[in-house]
């Protein structure tokens, strides 16, 4: 056959007359509101895309509906019959739908895409894909947020017996870790020299732990500020906790405050009576050693109640030189309870017992700008700093005393630990910290 005789069934001329004849079509149906079935005669959704059947006039729904009309109009009594508005059969919304059908169909013919079922397929697909790696993601944001809050969840689920032994169990670290600084707790026996060889045998590493322990838990700040932290609590079997730590300037010599230090120890009893206002005694005279003194001290409140403590002090002094470093001399103070002693036993049936476990530090360092001192002498231009850590315990008496004088025995510790201040403030010339 001829090439001109092939032409109009090629399939691209098949495909641009059905497209005209659907827009024309759709176009007719839009003006009279009358929406538009497909004017394929099969089903376009089953039908392959090849299967094109060229469109007719006669087979459109539209032409069918206006050659209805005019035979109604001509088989009546001549008068013009009454336009009516065609019912609805479906809801005008569904016309933006079967466009975009149509347009797709469209481009299957002209091949844009190769089947329509496969492209709704296709998108089908991905949707489910979409749903799946949503719910997916889901899944892991769950995981993570109960991964989050896990040790919260823990801690609520947790019985109030587990919260108590989890509770103690961190107090007791805490409690040990407070008084691990000098592990001296000697059990010392009656005898004179055992005694005495047990403090000298231990006195070089208490002094090494309490330096470090010091270091470790002294705070990072000027050094030529004064400093002052203090807290305290009960704890669950009644023992009372008090720990404080402290800076202090002075502007004599390492040496002259370290002799007054060791005076004060030597004879505390005597300071404690004066600034409290309370008896205290002491038991014992034992200066066992240089650098070591023993004291064993009862005191008597003002509401008649006594307490106990028995307390051991090593301290050493080192001169130290100018090629040391910043310091210019160093003295260290380390005292802690002792927990047994035959020769001093604790009476806790009509005494309450108190432990102190404490360092003492003295350095001393350049004057700087900013820092005044009172007198223009001080010791080739430095500033002598105590660092003060003490810890104290008072146990819970084991008989019954009124609720008024365990207060009062609480507060005679946080008092007792003050004396040291005062003391020190009035026998020293501080150091005045201003800006110039």
């Amino acid at each position: 056959m001829s090439g001109d005789a092939e032409a109009p069934e090629s399939p691209a001329r098949l495909v641009t007359d059905e497209a005209t004849q659907w827009l024309a079509s759709m176009d007719e149906m839009c003006d009279e509101d009358v929406p538009s079935p497909t004017a394929r005669s099969k089903n376009p959704w089953t039908s392959p895309p090849n299967s094109l059947v060229p469109p007719s006039s006669d087979s459109s729904p539209v032409n069918k509906k206006r050659e209805l009309g005019v035979s109604e109009a001509q088989s009546g009594s001549g008068e013009p019959a009454p336009k009516k508005r065609p019912k609805r059969k479906f809801r005008k919304s569904t016309i933006n739908v079967r466009k975009v059908r149509s347009a797709v169909f469209v481009w299957v013919e002209v091949g844009f895409i190769d089947d329509a079922m496969g492209f709704y397929c296709c998108a089908k697909e991905e949707k489910a894909n979409l749903l799946e790696e949503l719910a997916e993601l889901h899944t892991r944001m769950e995981e993570l947020k109960a991964r989050a809050f896990a040790t919260c969840a823990g801690v609520g689920t947790r019985t109030p017996s587990e919260m108590q032994s989890a509770n103690r169990v961190l107090r007791q670290a805490i409690q040990k870790q407070q008084l691990e600084c000098t592990k001296i707790h000697a059990l010392m026996s009656e005898d004179t020299h055992s005694r005495r060889a047990t403090l000298l045998a231990m006195k070089s590493k208490v002094l090494e732990d309490g330096a470090k322990f010091l270091n470790d838990r002294r705070p990072r700040v000027d050094p030529l500020k004064p400093m002052r932290e203090d807290h305290g609590y009960e704890a669950s079997n009644g023992d009372f906790y008090a720990t404080y730590i402290s800076t202090m300037q002075f502007e004599n010599t390492v040496k002259q405050v370290y002799d007054i230090l060791l005076a004060y120890f030597s004879s505390i009893e005597i300071s404690v009576s004066e600034k409290l206002g309370n008896i205290t005694i002491r038991e014992d005279d034992d200066n066992m050693a240089p650098g070591i003194t023993q004291n064993r001290l009862v005191s008597t409140t003002i509401g008649g109640l006594r307490m106990e403590s028995n307390t051991v002090y090593f301290s050493r002094y080192e001169p130290g030189d100018e090629e040391a470093g910043p310091q210019n001399g160093y003295g260290i103070f380390v005292a802690d309870f002792v927990d047994d002693d035959d020769l001093n036993p604790y009476h806790p049936h009509e005494r309450i017992r108190r432990d102190f476990t404490a360092v003492l530090e003295l350095t001393s360092y350049p004057i700087k700008h900013g820092v005044r001192t009172r007198s223009k002498n001080t010791s080739e231009g430095r500033v002598v700093v105590l660092t003060r850590w003490v810890h104290s315990k008072v146990y819970h008496p084991e008989y019954d005393i009124p609720q008024s004088g365990w207060h009062e025995m609480r507060d005679n510790t946080e008092r007792w630990i003050q004396t040291l201040h005062h003391t020190m403030m009035e026998r020293l010339s501080p150091v005045v910290c201003c800006r110039r």
